[in-house]
């Protein structure tokens, strides 16, 4: 019940955002032309549109990846699971300082470190940021 709760409502906003942009980037020119040029439909979805639309559903799975980690309290909370949420509740409760910086500290680095794999997958999914090298003689 837990996982449920916490993934129902991210996985219907993250499939609502691929097919929404699946569907802007099927009308582009250059599916037309693929699709004229008579290649088959799948390797044009999979190997020409699905590149172009993982931009932006990267963004917001990265973002909806940490925001799970920082209402995991609430759920942990309500289902009355010991966890890392049930400590930082009870350390507020107790104004336990060292407890909770730690675990503010440690959700600060989970978002960075989400935000660093976001920025790499960014670099291998578009080819417009990588930069070619000119060697010179």
């Amino acid at each position: 019940m837990p996982s449920i709760t916490l993934e129902l409502f991210q996985m219907t906003l993250i499939m609502r955002l691929v097919r929404s942009e699946m569907l802007e980037v099927i009308r582009a020119d250059y599916i037309k032309f693929a699709r004229a040029c008579g290649l088959p439909d799948r390797i044009v979805h999979f190997r020409h549109a699905l590149k172009n639309m993982l931009v932006p559903v990267i963004t917001i799975t990265g973002l909806q990846l940490a925001s799970i980690i920082a209402f995991a309290i609430i759920t942990e909370t309500v289902f009355q699971w010991p966890g890392m949420g049930l400590l930082f509740l009870q350390a507020v409760q107790n104004v336990d300082i060292p407890i909770m910086a730690a675990y503010l500290m440690l959700i600060t680095f989970v978002f960075v470190f989400i935000n660093l794999i976001v920025d790499i997958l960014y670099f291998v999914v578009d080819p417009r940021l990588r930069v070619e090298r000119t060697v010179e003689a």
